[in-house]
């Protein structure tokens, strides 16, 4: 039960299907999420295994995830039958399918990317919901090891918990990447939604604050949201050479990243930060916010990364200062993308699925 059908996790679940250990059959709970800022066609649904695409009655929340209520759930989950269901976080599609699988003892897997950073987020009822279920269900997919941390904390046994990294389309992004021609000046890249989560305006002041020229540095903001106009005012006040063209369909993603130098992700609030699998597959050094999920997993400090607090603009400054100024340290990191992506590959993601729905599938004494 996947809430839409986005680009980066269709690679998912056609894995699934070609592997045959499992049968996955995918409902989504809604065509696209209104907040999102997102062109219809980046919600195209997949190919290469059997989906039903419901409705949903929708709360939109600039910038995040809305809250999203599916009609017609019960009756999806009846028609398919499933053995187990894996679904999304802990909303009203969870709670649904909760009282759906008690009736028929079907067992319940929820797949997470919260991390310990999102609490601060949540209501005090959302928690007190979470600690609910958490004991309820058969096992729990999560999209990070900060995620095992948080429902450790929920008091989840970790052997109850499979990390599956965010997917994305990793092998069209690697072909890219070997043909980068890197010339001055170095090019940094966020791709994203022009939201205030994504710390963009931050970013643009740092930016400014190091100095940097024209001929040495140039930055791309890749994406669609509420705040271009503000960003594009920003970036004409501080004069900064700033690129700002608009969203990229899926398909051209791999080309923009190998026109790249380095990626940045310093969003004050990111569950995961699926860009940061994107760009170290394409093998970039990173600039990644402490506060991802993809922090110390496809982001990690020294290797191929500088973390930095979103909150510190003097931090972010220098590190953004150092990686521009530094060619050493950008083929080092370079180099270490190249390493933690191999160190990651596809395939065990889907390894991780299949083991937690074949465990849920246990008797619970055999668990």
């Amino acid at each position: 039960m996947a809430p839409v059908p986005v680009p980066y996790r269709e690679p998912l679940f056609r894995a699934l299907a070609e592997r045959a250990a499992i049968d996955p059959q995918v409902v989504y709970l809604s065509g696209s999420q209104p907040g999102w800022d997102q062109p219809p066609g980046w919600f195209a649904a997949g190919e290469g295994y059997p989906s039903e695409l419901l409705a949903a009655r929708q709360r939109s929340r600039p910038g995040r995830s809305p809250l999203s209520v599916p009609r017609g759930l019960g009756a999806a989950l009846s028609r398919f039958d499933p053995a187990c269901v894996v679904s999304w976080e802990f909303g009203p599609a969870t709670l649904r399918a909760l009282a759906w699988c008690a009736r028929r003892r079907r067992p319940l897997v929820v797949f997470s990317e919260l991390t310990p950073w999102s609490d601060p987020e949540l209501s005090g009822r959302q928690r007190r919901v979470h600690r609910l279920i958490a004991p309820r269900v058969a096992g729990f997919l999560v999209a990070s090891t900060q995620g095992v941390e948080r429902l450790r904390r929920l008091g989840v046994d970790p052997e109850r918990v499979e990390v599956a990294l965010q997917a994305a389309d990793l092998e069209r992004l690697r072909a890219a990447a070997a043909e980068r021609a890197s010339e001055p000046p170095v090019r940094l890249l966020a791709v994203g939604r022009l939201v205030p989560d994504k710390n963009l305006e931050l970013l643009l002041n740092a930016l400014h604050d190091t100095g940097l020229t024209a001929a040495e540095v140039e930055l791309e903001l890749r994406g669609t949201g509420p705040l271009e106009p503000a960003l594009r005012v920003q970036a004409n006040r501080l004069e900064l050479p700033v690129l700002i063209p608009g969203p990229a369909p899926p398909a051209e993603l791999p080309g923009i990243y190998a026109q790249a130098d380095v990626a940045l992700l310093v969003s004050s609030y990111e569950p995961f930060g699926v860009t940061m699998r994107e760009a170290a597959a394409a093998g970039l050094p990173l600039v990644c916010s402490r506060r991802a999920g993809a922090a110390g997993d496809v982001a990690v400090e020294g290797e191929n990364a500088l973390l930095v607090d979103p909150g510190s603009r003097t931090e972010l400054s220098a590190a953004v200062q150092r990686i521009v100024r530094e060619p050493e340290l950008r083929a080092r990191l370079a180099a270490g993308s190249r390493a933690v992506t191999e160190r990651h590959p596809p395939e065990a993601d889907a390894e991780a699925w299949e083991r937690a729905v074949l465990r849920a599938l246990r008797p619970r004494d055999m668990r």
